[in-house]
């Protein structure tokens, strides 16, 4: 397209001549105009051979049309040459020189008069168009602006110019201004040539990230025409940028085939098999577009499949030949670099695109590019220095933040590294990458205060983190940290999320589990440490996995499977780590529990276990199982080592006593000696301050010390005292079957057999000594040996029974003298209970 220009010298002319033919006759004798100067008549003569010219152009005379250029060129420069400054002159022999492709010839001649002239838009047209034509960008695009700005319509193309130069650079925005602008003024004749304008618009929107207006337009481009392999090859960027790339891929792998002389349909679907890892499918289209021709595109498709084949040598050897097709082409010098990078040659590397931005390199992608490879490089602060030019180039776009951000990232500014990815979110909000490395530089800032205890600090970046890169590591990042700093139901909540999401592993779980453990809940937490186990094959994971089930076993009360779990903890440190730290613990807690039963001796044999596995440099743990030990002799009837036990397991009161541990614990022991007095004040003392959950336990030591008392002065033949003590225990536990039957025996011993009687036999299966009792009354009050007979084998058959070997001679003596023999079918007690100190 090559506008024709009416010379303003031709429109003055002619604008002066009507007004001469208008006017009165008088007027005609009164004017007379000054002779031309030769560099005018030579101007106006130019001027008529170019109105020729570009007749002969438009009917398609491209040799007669040449030489008239060529006519009027020379008698422009010869005009020029009279006059230098003479803008009709320059303006002629710049349209004279563009149509005839001299562009530098423009550029040289026209720039000194537009210096003198720069608001003359009829010398900046041809100015800025042969700018543009030599790719002085930086002096076209200015130019070109400003004739744009005027909204001629014989300026149609420069707005297609500028719009193919902001493409050229990635401004999408822009591109898009100048290509809306160029629809509204174009003439009605070319209207069929829009597909073409809706294609770059299509582009434009692309760069945007703007699917939908991209689609509206490619779709505008394709309407009414047979398929054309371009708007469809926009069609399958929109699909890609929607991310349906499965569907990107399948319409370009169509259009491949049914374009076979094409080229990008095959370019972009190798593109996209790189980005997908498929590089030998990527190679075969790269090698097909060869094929089609030696082109710079075919070549920096190879190169790039060659660096992904790692052979970055051959890369480099396709890059350059791209650029001796088209030298100086920016993407050619770009990949130059980044192969040279690759090989580790990076002083190379930056020379040789140092060297590119020194000859006039101003493309975003090259100063990215080097400042990338600075980086790399260890030249962090030229690396910063270059980016920071990037961020000026495109304040609007989200890129030179985000190179900026990987500088800072690189050598561990984190908080610099923070900033920059937050600008980037500032200019672009949905930018993702700029979402993910600022998540990923706050959990390392987050770890770096973790480390020096700034644990607050760090779980409120995890926090931020989590909420910017909702994924599974960032939540388990962020869990860890919750329980680190105690906070187990936050914990809980973000773990129970994390375990829903894609990619979960055995860790989440585990986490999950010491969250749910550490907020009391182990039946969850249990059932989370088993999921774990069973999402993994790895026997150290599973080991780890077993060693948290164990903990959460323990506060369930299952303490021997725990014990089992810990004992045998497998291959993994951190599990053994684990069971070093908890195993003593739990075996200490399991001594206690015996000792609540009563069995001694297997109390003694998980404390001689804790002995041997040492508890470290635990003090507290070791004074518990001082304290348990203790307890164990007190049992036994060691009262001394029992009290001096208990002495030197709470001086100085350890973290895990109360107040009136000391006091509880004297008050046992003188308990276990039978020293009820002594014991009974000790308790008194402790009871007027209780702590949490002791209630329940003092008043069990309360009924114990008065049924010790009970059986004193029963043994001692005080029956009213022991009457007395029974009583009061009693009225404590008034469903205490033994302090019943215990009673019954006072009021036997005090002649109310009767009642003692009823009492005996109402409660014969639940105290198997009613039995005994029964049968003794009938041998030695009532003289009815059969019934005592019959009372004994209930006792024996009961199944507890501490004094069936004497019971059984009573009774086999009894039938020896009266000769009974064993009766049939007598069933044993249907209930068993347990006698209570």
């Amino acid at each position: 397209m090559r506008p024709f220009n009416r010379s303003p010298r031709r429109v003055c002319t002619a604008l002066a001549l009507l007004a001469t033919l208008a006017g009165p006759p008088a007027a005609l004798a009164q004017f007379r105009p000054p002779p031309a100067t030769e560099a005018q008549r030579m101007t106006e003569q130019g001027e008529q051979v170019l109105v020729s010219a570009n007749a002969a152009l438009a009917k398609g005379d491209k040799k007669e049309a040449e030489e008239k250029f060529k006519k009027a060129l020379q008698l422009f420069e010869q005009a020029l040459a009279q006059e230098p400054q003479s803008v009709f002159a320059a303006v002629g022999l710049g349209s004279a020189a563009n149509a005839l492709q001299d562009f530098q010839r423009t550029a040289t001649r026209l720039q000194p008069v537009f210096a003198q002239n720069p608001q003359d838009l009829s010398l900046a047209y041809p100015l800025g168009t042969a700018y543009f034509k030599l790719r002085r960008f930086q002096e076209a695009v200015p130019v070109l602006e400003q004739v744009a700005a005027a909204d001629q319509p014989d300026h149609l193309i420069v707005h297609y110019y500028l719009a193919s130069y902001y493409l050229y650079v990635q401004d999408g925005n822009r591109a898009v201004t100048r290509l809306q602008r160029y629809l509204v003024l174009r003439p009605e004749k070319l209207a069929g040539n829009d597909f073409q304008i809706h294609e770059l618009l299509g582009k434009a929107h692309l760069i945007r990230r703007d699917a939908g207006a991209a689609r509206a337009s490619f779709e505008k481009a394709q309407a009414g025409r047979a398929e054309s392999a371009t708007a469809q090859i926009g069609l399958a960027a929109v699909l890609e940028m929607e991310g349906h790339v499965p569907e990107s891929r399948a319409l370009l792998e169509r259009l491949v085939t049914k374009f076979p002389q094409v080229a990008e349909p095959k370019e972009r679907l190798a593109r996209l098999y790189l980005a997908a890892g498929d590089v030998p499918r990527a190679d075969l289209q790269a090698t097909a577009l060869m094929k089609l021709g030696s082109t710079p595109a075919a070549h920096l498709l190879l190169g790039d499949v060659r660096l992904a084949q790692k052979q970055p040598a051959q890369a480099e050897a396709e890059f350059r030949k791209v650029l001796e097709l088209q030298p100086g082409l920016l993407m050619g010098q770009i990949a130059v670099g980044k192969a040279l990078q690759a090989q580790a040659r990076h002083e190379e590397a930056i020379q040789f695109l140092e060297s590119a931005v020194k000859s006039g390199g101003g493309s975003l992608e090259l100063w990215a590019t080097l400042g990338s490879v600075n980086r790399r490089a260890g030249r962090y602060q030229r690396a910063v220095e270059v980016h920071r030019r990037v961020v000026e180039m495109a304040p609007r776009q989200a890129l030179g933040h985000m190179l900026l951000g990987a500088d800072h990232f690189a050598t561990g500014q984190w908080d610099q590294a923070i900033e920059d990815y937050g600008s980037a979110l500032q200019v672009e909000p949905g930018h993702p990458g700029a979402k993910q490395w600022l998540a990923r530089a706050l959990a390392h800032r987050a770890r770096d205060r973790a480390g020096t205890q700034r644990l607050e600090d760090a779980v409120r970046d995890l926090r931020r983190a989590y909420d910017l890169d909702r994924s599974v590591p960032m939540a388990r990042r962020l869990g860890a940290a919750l329980l680190d700093s105690r906070q187990y139901a936050e914990a809980r909540k973000v773990l129970e999320g994390a375990v829903t999401l894609p990619g979960v592993t055995w860790r989440e779980h585990l986490l999950l589990g010491y969250a749910r453990l550490g907020g009391g809940d182990a039946q969850a937490a249990l059932a989370a440490f088993n999921q774990s186990g069973e999402a993994t094959q790895e026997p150290d994971q599973r080991a780890e996995a077993s060693a948290g089930a164990a903990l959460a076993e323990v506060e369930l009360g299952q303490v021997d499977a725990a014990v089992q779990r810990l004992t045998d903890a497998g291959p993994s440190k951190t599990a053994a780590k684990v069971a070093e730290a908890n195993l003593p613990r739990v075996l200490v807690r399991r001594a206690l529990a015996k000792l609540e039963t009563g069995d001694a001796a297997a109390a003694n044999r998980d404390l001689d276990a804790v002995d041997r596995l040492g508890t470290g440099k635990r003090a507290d743990l070791a004074k518990l199982a001082t304290f348990a030990r203790a307890l164990t002799r007190a049992e036994e009837g060691r009262f001394a080592e029992a009290t001096a036990g208990i002495k030197r397991s709470l001086t100085p009161a350890p973290e895990w006593a109360w107040p009136n541990t000391r006091t509880l614990a004297d008050a046992w022991v003188l308990y276990r000696q039978g020293k009820v007095a002594p014991s009974r004040k000790l308790l008194t003392t402790a009871q007027k301050k209780p702590m949490p959950g002791q209630p329940k336990w003092m008043g069990n030591l309360t009924g114990a010390l008065l049924r010790r008392e009970a059986a004193l002065a029963y043994a001692s033949g005080n029956m009213k005292a022991s009457e007395k003590a029974l009583k009061a225990a009693l009225a404590a536990t008034p469903d205490d079957a033994l302090v019943q039957h215990n009673l019954a025996c006072v009021d036997w011993r005090q002649g109310e057999s009767a009642s003692a009687l009823a009492t005996w036999k109402r409660l014969e299966t639940a105290v198997p000594l009613a039995s005994l009792n029964l049968g003794i009354d009938a041998q030695e009050r009532r003289h009815e040996p059969a019934e005592a007979v019959d009372a004994w084998r209930r006792y024996l058959a009961s199944g507890a029974a501490p004094r069936a070997a004497q019971v059984r001679e009573w009774k086999d003596r009894l039938q020896g003298l009266y000769g009974l023999g064993d009766a049939q079918g007598v069933s044993p007690a249907n209930g068993v209970a347990e006698e209570t100190p």
